[in-house]
């Protein structure tokens, strides 16, 4: 890290826990601003989370929290108490921003809520996460990545095929889409308060990042357009565009956006003569009207059975049509082209362990990023905060007692 990163002067208080709102405030700690994590003295949900997962979960060796957390500063509060409470608000009186996925009936109890603290921080950017929303007769209920993203949505049940068994994501998958949603709210909200000087309250939920990451099925289902959900093998949008499987079983992705102008090279390339002499395939439109598109994506199926994904490959790399080899995760890590726009920082665990943990998909000429730090137990850095904040050692001690 040698350039200079461009939310240094932020101050971050987050009292969040799992992954969608943590993430968000390790996205601003890796570009500068600092970011004080509280958690309960228990520990935040996704300490043990890993071992779900196959993951390690030792306070030397959690790659899972630590994806979520690097780069903070730990402090654990109880904030039921006196003290607890009292060193909190003393770091919301130096926040830019707070953070929080708490349920608001909760930050309502503990007189935290935006509405019981946005005169005493007039300034301050109050950035509240929730599964279902802040309004309505669900705003008060749980939510996660699972059901409030994938299955209210639609998601899990359409993006798949008619009879199967519904989507299974990979964990916090909408929950680290959402928090990058986040981010760009929250720095809109920066950017505002840098020429108003007020503060704002800023919210997102999952229920409304599935909705808008879905955005184009959630469109096209409603009844004046009549789209079918889920969507049947040998009924893609379009037969040229689709996957395939191949020979050995694996499955390539082809991409192929103009019809008319590509018409010709895919009759020759795979032997459908019919798309030149079928009046009804002379357009996306006729192909459907005519309910030809199931035929043809079984003539494209069958052609793409003669030859093994490394073997058409080779072919569509030579025709210059975009395609792509389906992969998988545990070849992802590994990936020279992942590798060489710097996807991943390479962690060194205990026993020589080397895990290889995704970074953020951002890059700047003129801005650096933090490098990657292991996080450390529950409440590590909780004494030099409060120092910071001018708390004595006896006051200290109370407040680690209460």
């Amino acid at each position: 890290m040698n350039k200079r990163l461009p939310l240094d002067g932020l101050k971050v208080v987050e009292l969040a826990t799992v992954v969608a709102t943590p993430i968000t405030g390790r996205l601003l700690s890796d570009y500068g601003a600092e970011v004080i994590k509280v958690e309960a003295l228990a520990g935040d949900l996704l300490r043990p989370t890993g071992m779900w997962h196959q993951l390690p979960v030792e306070d030397d060796h959690n790659p899972l929290f630590d994806l979520c957390n690097t780069g903070k500063r730990l402090v654990a509060l109880n904030l039921k108490s006196k003290e607890g409470m009292g060193a909190f608000i003393k770091l919301l009186e130096r926040a830019d921003i707070f953070l929080s996925n708490v349920r608001m009936q909760s930050l309502e109890r503990m007189g935290i809520d935006y509405e019981s603290i946005k005169d005493r921080f007039p300034g301050l950017i109050y950035a509240h996460f929730s599964g279902f929303g802040l309004n309505g007769p669900e705003k008060n209920k749980p939510g996660y990545d699972s059901t409030a993203f994938w299955m209210r949505t639609g998601g899990s049940t359409d993006i798949s095929t008619p009879g199967a068994f519904p989507l299974r994501p990979s964990f916090a998958f909408g929950d680290i889409a959402t928090a990058s949603e986040f981010l760009a709210a929250i720095l809109m909200a920066v950017i505002g308060r840098n020429q108003t000087g007020e503060g704002t309250m800023v919210a997102t939920s999952l229920l409304q990042s599935g909705i808008w990451c879905n955005a184009v099925a959630v469109m096209n289902a409603q009844p004046q357009y009549g789209k079918d959900y889920p969507v049947e093998r040998f009924l893609p949008g379009h037969p040229l565009a689709d996957y395939y499987e191949c020979k050995d079983g694996e499955y390539i992705a082809i991409m192929q956006n103009d019809y008319q102008k590509d018409r010709k090279l895919f009759a020759d390339l795979f032997g459908l003569q019919e798309l030149l002499d079928d009046p009804d395939l002379d357009t996306l439109t006729s192909m459907h009207k005519s309910g030809k598109v199931p035929a043809l994506t079984h003539r494209m199926q069958d052609v793409m059975l003669q030859k093994t994904a490394s073997e058409w490959d080779e072919i569509l790399n030579e025709n210059d049509i975009p395609h792509e080899l389906a992969h998988h995760f545990r070849n992802t890590w590994q990936d020279p082209q992942a590798r060489a726009v710097g996807a991943f920082d390479e962690v060194n665990y205990p026993e020589d362990v080397v895990t290889a943990i995704p970074r953020p998909p951002f890059d700047f000429s003129g801005y650096g990023r933090k490098n990657f730090q292991k996080t450390g137990g529950i409440g590590a850095d909780t004494r030099e905060v409060l120092e910071e904040l001018g708390y004595s050692d006896e006051q200290i001690r109370i407040i680690e007692q209460a």
